[in-house]
């Protein structure tokens, strides 16, 4: 590990990402290294730039489906410890880029803020959520956000302002590799009716969606405002089986792994073809992938 001398603690060699995502599957990193401070994060990236080594950013692996041969180079998760902290301050949240959804959303609710309701159920980090503008039918995380902190592939740091971001559906105009810190703007509002608004959207995802069973969340963009699950079921692909992998009966537009003794990526991808296929001739639409797949050909 001589590229990564002096950096042992927070680096490993060969490390599985499957147990890291949401689906549970898939191969092995070539280095994993979680940086505690953004000094080791500087020293990381300027280490992965001299040995020309790719570098992949990894959040709570809930966007993510790593192919079966794993990945070539180093993939960095930020520290959830030292990067998870959420504060507020008047109707500011300020919460670290490895911070839950989950978490945000419960601070800001103990603390009669609004704004968050709509992530509710949604399992990544923040700083992920962020990059893809996460959210669904009752809004998006972009409609808060007030500032980010990033860092750029040679190790300096910035801050992004509301006023120079863009947010569209899951996709943002953040072109740093690192999201550091997110502050996000929320009005106050009745405890109560706050509760009461989580419990709905909880319901109504628990409802539609196969929360109970590995998956990534949705599989594809809604293409022209179409929503996908219905092109899909239309396509009569629901319940479609490879593998271990499926696509879910309840949703069309997740795919949900149903043996995960021996599912594999293959049984992902071998899905996702299946569906592309089925969907384009049909509907003269072509599905844009919502999920990351590493490495990406």
């Amino acid at each position: 590990m001589s590229i990564f001398k002096g950096l042992e603690a927070i680096t490993q060699e060969n490390f599985p990402l499957g147990p890291l995502t949401t689906f549970g599957i898939g191969g092995a990193a070539e280095y994993f290294i979680r940086p505690r401070t953004e000094d080791e994060l500087r020293e990381v990236l300027a280490r992965c730039a001299k040995a020309q080594l790719k570098v992949y950013t990894l959040g709570r692996g809930s966007n993510i489906l790593v192919r079966d041969e794993g990945v070539k180079g180093a993939v960095i998760q930020l520290d959830p410890e030292t990067f998870g902290a959420v504060t507020i301050e008047e109707d500011l949240l300020r919460a670290g880029a490895a911070a839950p959804l989950a978490k945000v959303v419960a601070e800001a609710a103990r603390a009669s803020l609004s704004g968050v309701e709509c992530l509710v159920g949604i399992p990544g980090s923040i700083g992920g959520g962020v990059r893809m503008n996460a959210g669904g039918t009752h809004g998006d995380i972009g409609q808060c956000v007030e500032r980010v902190k990033v860092m750029d592939a040679r190790g300096q740091t910035f801050y992004r302002e509301r006023d120079d971001l863009v947010f569209v559906y899951r996709s943002c105009n953040l072109a740093a590799p690192f999201v550091l810190e997110v502050e996000l703007r929320l009005q106050k509002d009745g405890a109560k009716t706050i509760k009461n608004r989580m419990q709905k959207y909880w319901i109504v995802k628990k409802n539609s969606q196969p929360m109970n069973v590995a998956s990534a969340g949705c599989t594809f963009k809604n293409p022209r405002g179409l929503p996908a699950g219905l092109l899909i079921d239309q396509a009569g692909l629901k319940g479609a089986l490879v593998g271990g992998a499926a696509i879910s009966r309840k949703h069309a537009n997740y795919i949900v792994i149903k043996d995960k003794a021996i599912a594999k990526a293959a049984d992902v991808l071998a899905l996702v073809d299946q569906v592309r296929k089925a969907v384009e001739p049909r509907f003269s639409v072509t599905l844009e992938l919502e999920i990351q797949v590493w490495p990406n050909p």
